[in-house]
């Protein structure tokens, strides 16, 4: 697994015991939810039918003959009835969903009381954005302007998913895409999307700093944890802990 996908079986294992039931909300290809399952926690994932990326038939996998993957109308109801879930997880999932307060109350209702929502979401403030991999792509008005600077930005060797199309087609097709499939918010609309939240950033960094004991004292220093959190959220995404009341 990649380390996200290590830090979420992290941080599921630091706030629920083994046998807890988790969603993995946009789960994609349902790795994250195998991987729950193998440790002991009863997972479900959720996704829609989008065009943005093409993870095959969730439900015609072994996990969605099971039940396990589900598919849900965007907008509509999640298929689990109220107070399912202990925790619910999402990486970066909800720069991709457009009626976000809706999304946010339905999570809120298959969260049991007392349950917890962990979520890495990049705001609009991030500088790298990092579906096409050009920083300000995201932050640029649409345009010729913007058009010419992604094209070159390619061509300087920057992107993600580079092939051999033309830097121009390229940056063509990606900032489509990207017009198409995401929502950048400001961190501020995100938490009030959520009503009340806690950032972890600080935590993330730590697990990601390893057995690195000199960057784990500096991310331990007093007053490091605003700056820190502060300059990743520039440079990654936001982690916001959401707790059901």
């Amino acid at each position: 697994m990649d380390i996200n996908r290590r830090y979420f079986l992290h941080y599921v294992r630091s706030v629920a015991p083994p046998g807890a039931r988790v969603l993995d909300y946009g789960c994609g290809d349902g790795t994250m939810v195998l991987a729950l399952r193998e440790a002991g926690y009863d997972a479900y994932g959720v996704d829609i039918r989008w065009h943005g990326a093409d993870y095959g038939d969730l439900e015609a996998s072994e996990l969605g003959r099971a039940g396990v993957l589900r598919y849900y109308d965007e907008g509509g109801p999640l298929p689990f009835p109220d107070d399912s879930f202990a925790v619910v997880i999402s990486d970066q999932v909800l720069e991709h969903v457009v009626p976000l307060e809706a999304a946010v109350r339905e999570v809120e209702r298959v969260t049991e009381p007392g349950g917890v929502g962990y979520h890495h979401v990049p705001s609009r403030g991030v500088w790298r954005e990092a579906h096409i991999g050009v920083p300000l792509s995201h932050r640029l008005p649409r345009g010729r302007a913007r058009l010419a600077y992604v094209a070159a930005a390619r061509r300087l060797g920057l992107g993600n998913f580079k092939d051999e199309r033309p830097a121009r087609e390229w940056a063509a097709q990606m900032l489509d895409w990207l017009d198409r499939w995401t929502v950048y918010r400001s961190s501020r609309e995100l938490e009030l999307a959520f009503g009340r939240v806690s950032h972890r950033e600080i935590d993330y960094c730590r697990f990601r700093a390893g057995d690195r004991p000199w960057l784990r004292a500096v991310l331990d220093r007093p007053g490091a944890r605003r700056p820190v959190e502060a300059l990743f959220r520039r440079l990654a995404f936001d982690a916001i802990e959401w707790r059901r009341r």
